[in-house]
């Protein structure tokens, strides 16, 4: 368990009613879960920062509660016939839940990126860490309710690491919950997602608005841009006011408008960014994302004559270049980008010859 990413997630929780976006799918789960029905795997997929970690980690925690379920109550609650499995709040005093503030709880893991010897996050899941977890999973419950996994981040699984999940997912067993956060579904393998439960969260103006204003004292219009930047995901937009991203995004687009126009070179571009390393693959292919969004609701301007499909292709090569590198392959990333950059050059200098 990485403990201070639990530690750091569980002391909110999507009970909590100032986070809207989260209650459709909470209310969901709940009823499914009251009636004897939730399923075994459940895929959540939703941008990076919008509160997926938060609604798995809050949902295991009021699975396990003793003072909600009957499966992990005393004994003496088991004896008492009107005793119901319920979803709400976690009464953070049972043994249970005294155990996953302490990240100590048997049954509960919460498998991410490894950090090497030298504190870096490791760039995948990979194979051994599932089958940990998997052998885990067979085992009797050591406090006698529910065994629980959340996968962090399941794209930046390794493909063994998908083959090794595969069979826990098609022959769960009794009270095995697992719980896989994406921030995409098509970088998840089709195997993989024919044996879940595909959730996705509300996550629009009218839902994260107000909270987000709230907590960051912006002006709606500030508010309203920073959540178009980060795909409406709440907890990168408030990060995104707070660190007054919008300057350095600008810049950034400024740039890669600059290489389009052949004002900047693509080996100059990447001079001039490598300080980003890996987040460069994405800041890049969320500039790609946008112009998309530019060519189909503007006529006019530089994006107006630029050919769809192939902005579309340099995003989905992006995506899987990040998915690939994620995963283990040994990528040039230099090359690759500057391969990318390259094509975006040469589109705009065809675009101003016609």
């Amino acid at each position: 368990m990485n403990s201070n990413r639990f530690q750091e997630i569980t002391h909110s929780n999507f009970f909590n009613q100032d986070y809207r976006w989260l209650e459709d799918t909470m209310l969901h789960i709940k009823k499914a879960y009251e009636q004897g029905k939730i399923v075994h795997g459940l895929l959540v997929a939703a941008p990076k920062d919008s509160g997926k970690s938060l609604f798995a980690t809050t949902l295991a925690t009021s699975i396990l509660c003793s003072n909600l379920n009957e499966s992990s109550s005393t004994p003496e609650q088991k004896s008492n016939p009107e005793q119901k499995q319920s979803l709400a709040k976690a009464c953070g005093q049972c043994k249970n839940c005294r155990l996953i503030e302490a990240n100590n709880h048997p049954d509960l893991s919460i498998v991410d990126c490894l950090v090497d010897n030298k504190g870096k996050q490791k760039k995948s899941i990979g194979i051994d860490q599932i089958r940990q977890l998997t052998d885990k999973l067979i085992k009797t419950p050591q406090l006698g309710g529910w065994r629980i996994a959340i996968i962090m981040s399941v794209e930046k699984m390794t493909r063994g690491a998908f083959n090794a999940i595969l069979k826990t997912l098609e022959e769960p067993g009794d009270k095995t919950l697992l719980l896989l956060l994406a921030n995409s579904t098509h970088q998840v393998p089709a195997t993989i997602k024919s044996r879940c439960q595909l959730l996705s969260l509300k996550l629009s103006e009218d839902n994260v608005l107000p909270w987000l204003t709230e907590v960051t004292a912006a002006t709606d219009a500030e508010a309203k841009h920073a959540l178009s930047e980060t795909l409406y995901a709440p907890f990168a937009a408030k990060k995104y006011i707070e660190n007054k991203e919008d300057q350095q995004n600008t810049q950034f687009s400024h740039d890669m408008d600059a290489v389009l126009q052949s004002k900047l070179l693509p080996q100059e571009f990447i001079s001039l960014y490598s300080v980003l390393n890996d987040a460069l693959w994405i800041q890049m292919a969320n500039y790609f994302n946008k112009t998309l969004v530019s060519i189909l609701k503007s006529n006019q301007g530089m994006y107006s004559k630029l050919p769809k499909t192939q902005v579309s292709q340099l995003y989905a090569d992006l995506i899987e270049y990040n998915r690939a590198q994620c995963s283990g392959s040994n990528l040039q990333v230099n090359i690759q980008l500057e391969a990318v950059l390259i094509q975006w050059f040469e589109m705009g200098r065809k675009i101003r010859q016609n």
